[in-house]
């Protein structure tokens, strides 16, 4: 069985079982734990240029699932205070309204650093979607070179192509369980969606439950 087909069988059993928050929260711990393990032993691991404080890639579009924003939202409130919750918040929403109207095309090259980017660094690194999970880049210059004086639409660095796929394989098989659940699949503009995740305490239990949490949120540029 692939890792795909492992992914979504077990997204699939889990929601069948209990449709709770809880469970929303459980199938993305087991998700993350999969990219984890798969990741471990591919023997080009060792050749990743990223590390902490190379955020080049954090100016771009990321589109993400329910389930990753609802894992990052609860990730935030667990960790900032009152007044540096309210404060991102606050930052989140200014994002979200420059970046409404922005193809994907002009916010790639409008270059908006992620709100979650934090003194060059990741603030929910632990909690990060698959696309940034799935993007390892293995050279540092090229990264720098297109972000400075390239087009990020037509350039990409080089990337282990071996972890990228596996990654993704991971977060298709969770949008595949999702679909046969019947529940929203869509994957919507990182920001967009993670503001109203943040905007609504109860997100994860209404979506689980079939309620559209998520309307109106900015779909993402690849959403099948």
């Amino acid at each position: 069985m692939s890792v795909r087909q492992m992914t979504q069988r077990a997204t699939q059993d889990a929601l069948r079982t209990d449709r709770s928050a809880a469970t929303v929260f459980r199938i993305m711990d087991q998700a993350v734990q999969q990219t984890s393990h798969v990741k471990q032993p591919l023997p080009s691991s060792s050749r990743m240029a990223c590390a902490a404080g190379c955020c080049f890639c954090c100016y771009q579009p990321v589109d993400i699932t329910v389930p990753e924003a609802l894992a990052m939202a609860a990730y935030l409130r667990s960790r900032l205070a009152e007044k540096d919750f309210d404060t991102l918040r606050t930052r989140l929403a200014a994002t979200t309204a420059t970046l409404r109207d922005l193809s994907y095309e002009a916010h790639a090259q409008a270059k908006i650093p992620c709100v979650l980017l934090v003194d060059g660094a990741c603030s929910v690194y632990p909690a990060r979607p698959f696309a940034c999970r799935a993007w390892n880049s293995t050279s540092v210059a090229r990264c720098q070179e297109i972000f400075e004086h390239g087009d990020p639409i037509t350039m990409i660095p080089p990337i282990e192509m071996d972890v990228y796929e596996t990654i993704w394989d991971v977060a298709q098989g969770l949008i595949d369980g999702l679909k046969q659940a019947r529940l929203d699949s869509t994957s919507y503009e990182l920001h967009s969606v993670l503001q109203r995740a943040l905007d609504t305490p109860d997100a994860a239990q209404r979506w689980v439950q079939e309620e559209d949490v998520f309307a109106g949120c900015t779909v993402g540029a690849f959403a099948a």
